[in-house]
């Protein structure tokens, strides 16, 4: 059922019979909105059941899926006669249903003292969520919408009890429903609690969806203009949670299913991350599916990287922005993410005041972001703007020690890399139409001795010595993207011990693998000893075997943000650390990347070979400042190495903020251990 505004002449067309109920004279009261909902349900049940009894037992039809399917062919004609007759039917029988619903009865329902739902709102102060003394409001109609609905579940061998789906509803172009009307309630939640009123003591498998080309029709986020308990349906549960079972990852090939070496080909990256994308090859091209995929995380036809919405998204998706939850534009930007830029919505409190939300681990939207972010000449510079603003407005934080500018680092550098040196047959761009065993440019995998030498100059592997250079002759690094971990890498907490048995965990070889598998890169948590970063590393080496899991190491990177060098902690990081045990006879690189210091670049590596097969070798990289001394290839982006130095500058910077300094020492008592935050009584020496 189309909804679509009567001006709007798109295809399909609007349907008028459900459309002018849902839609128009929305002068009328909550009272009356809810009336015209259940009768219009109703209705469409009542017409249903009649519709559907007459094909089923009719001579014309071998069997029930014959003509359900029949019935479903000619619904799904916009233009056909037996559609247009069908609203018909709905529309006689919603009129006198309503007439129904109007009629004041002698006496009243068992449910007389049930609230309306003005009533409850004004109760709430002194309610808990989970009060079972409070009472749903009433509902104007629902006894008329029950009855119909269980009347039509009772159509001989239409509704058989089982969960495969039996009747899907959906409405097109709803986002008018979530508009507030001049009465002060929003139809969406009518026409929810009218949902709810038919089905929370049924399990038939019925679906309601709302749709729309307007993607505000999936915002989650409690209205403020209205109390959250006019959305109350039953007691204890005050609002609806977000549909979150679609799933994750299950169009993903095993790990066992696709060679190390191939991992960046389309058609296995395309598999990780929501289900959408891979459902799309059926009947799209990769052109039409990577330009959905790019309009849907921008929200628009064309990438603007001045927008801050869009800008940030397509930054968020890659790099792992962290929202400052306290900054007064966090929810605001938070609830425009999920309802217009792909963010995805884990949960949300009971009383839905907050989402928990994020980019996952989702390659091929991350290369869709990085052919965006790197589509101008400008569009790199202007996001990384948008961002400097935000992070200077305190919305988005850095990290204790640079790790954002870090990731910003790593991750722009092999992008300038892989953009630089194009291989033939690669999706660089979103308008490719070759075969999808082409590989994604920014998941293909890179050599770390040509990484390294773009990345530190020329003369790196002259400093680092051949035998490190021989050591990594067939590494390879394909990073696309960063995600974020909660826990250590070999994490001995033992609040988990009874959760989690360690025999559960992956190994550390199968760990770096699979994240070479999505081309993911890894922040480590802040508490995380050592080392803050983790870039997989795969050996293409026919000689260490055919198994992939033994062909795997990594890139470690302690990032530092202080005024004085760390140079010497360089020395003491270690892969074999409790915390970290990703013990391997392969080399491994660790990287110290101190970028508020002046320019330095030194590197060393095992003159011979440890004799213990367990021992490290190591390449030890130490790397300070952030410009074209340590860091050629940023000669040719300057603007971009002045916006990193920014974002490291800010580390010691608080937010933006109103308070006076005065105040702040005040009541950021024990915050440090300094005479400003400690000695209460120099109040006026503060």
């Amino acid at each position: 059922m189309n909804l679509r505004e009567p001006s709007d002449f798109g295809f399909p067309k609007r349907d008028l019979v459900p459309a002018r109920v849902l839609t128009e004279d929305m002068d009328c009261s909550q009272a009356e909105y809810t009336a015209r909902c259940c009768a219009l349900f109703a209705a469409i049940f009542y017409t249903l059941q009649q519709d559907l009894s007459a094909k089923v037992s009719s001579l014309h039809f071998d069997n029930t899926g014959a003509a359900i399917k029949y019935w479903n062919s000619r619904m799904c004609d916009m233009r056909s006669p037996a559609r247009a007759k069908f609203f018909e039917k709905v529309q006689s029988r919603y009129q006198v249903i309503l007439d129904e619903i109007k009629t004041p009865k002698s006496q009243e329902s068992a449910d007389c003292d049930a609230p309306t739902a003005e009533e409850t709102a004004a109760r709430l102060g002194s309610m808990s969520l989970t009060d079972a003394s409070i009472k749903a409001p009433t509902l104007e109609g629902a006894s008329f919408v029950v009855a119909a609905y269980n009347n039509m579940l009772k159509t001989p061998h239409v509704f058989p009890q089982d969960d495969a789906p039996k009747l899907v509803i959906a409405l097109d172009e709803a986002h008018p429903l979530s508009n507030m009307s001049s009465k002060g309630f929003r139809p969406s939640q009518i026409l929810g609690r009218t949902i709810n009123a038919y089905c929370h003591d049924n399990d038939a498998s019925v679906w309601v969806v709302f749709a729309s080309t307007i993607s505000q029709v999936a915002d989650f986020s409690a209205p403020q203009v209205i109390h959250d308990s006019l959305r109350v349906a039953i007691y204890g549960q005050l609002l609806y949670q977000p549909y979150t079972h679609l799933g994750w990852d299950q169009n993903a090939d095993s790990l066992s299913g696709i060679s190390a070496d191939n991992v960046g080909k389309f058609h296995h990256i395309i598999g990780f991350g929501r289900p959408l994308w891979k459902s799309l090859m059926n009947n799209q091209t990769i052109t039409g599916i990577m330009t959905m995929a790019a309009r849907g995380l921008c929200n628009s036809k064309k990438f603007n990287p001045q927008d801050i919405n869009e800008a940030l998204a397509v930054l968020s998706q890659r790099f792992g922005l962290d929202i400052c939850f306290g900054h007064p534009n966090a929810v605001s930007y938070l609830d425009k993410g999920v309802a217009s830029h792909l963010r995805v919505c884990f949960s949300t409190t009971e009383d839905r005041s907050w989402a928990f939300t994020g980019y996952p681990s989702e390659p091929f939207l991350s290369c869709v972001a990085a052919i965006l972010l790197h589509g101008t000449s400008r569009s790199l510079v202007d996001a990384l703007k948008v961002l400097k603003a935000k992070v200077d407005g305190g919305m988005i934080e850095t990290g204790q020690c640079g790790e954002l500018a870090s990731r910003l680092l790593l991750l722009l550098a092999k992008d300038m890399y892989v953009r630089g040196n194009l291989s033939t047959g690669t999706i660089s761009d979103l308008h490719y139409n070759g075969s999808e065993d082409a590989e994604l440019i920014h998941c293909q995998k890179v050599s770390v001795i040509n990484f390294l030498e773009y990345f530190f100059g020329d003369e790196f592997w002259f400093k680092a010595g051949e035998k490190a250079k021989t050591a990594f002759q067939h590494a390879y690094i394909n990073f696309s993207h960063w995600v974020p971990m909660e826990n250590f890498i070999s994490p001995k907490d033992p609040k988990l011990a009874n959760v989690e048995s360690s025999s559960a965990r992956c190994d550390s070889k199968e760990w770096t693998l699979r994240h070479w598998h999505r081309t993911s890169a890894v922040q480590c948590c802040h508490l995380q000893p050592l080392v803050d970063k983790m870039i997989p590393i795969y050996f293409d080496d026919l000689t260490l075997g055919s198994n992939d899991v033994d062909r795997v190491s990594q890139m470690f990177i302690s990032d530092k943000a202080g005024k004085t060098s760390s140079e010497r902690d360089l020395g003491f990081i270690t892969r074999k650390h409790g915390s970290i045990q990703c013990l391997s006879e392969l080399p491994c690189i660790v990287l110290l990347l101190d970028l508020n210091v002046d320019p330095k670049l030194s590197v060393t590596f095992p003159k011979k070979k440890p004799k213990h097969p367990k021992a490290d070798q190591c390449l030890r990289i130490y790397a300070s400042g952030i410009g074209g001394t340590t860091f050629p290839f940023l000669r040719s982006h300057f603007n971009v190495a002045e916006l990193l130095r920014g974002l490291v500058s800010r580390q010691e910077e608080a937010p933006s903020q109103t308070t006076s300094k005065h105040l702040d020492a005040l009541v950021k008592f024990g915050s440090t251990a300094t005479l400003r935050h400690s000695r209460w009584e120099a109040q006026d020496a503060l």
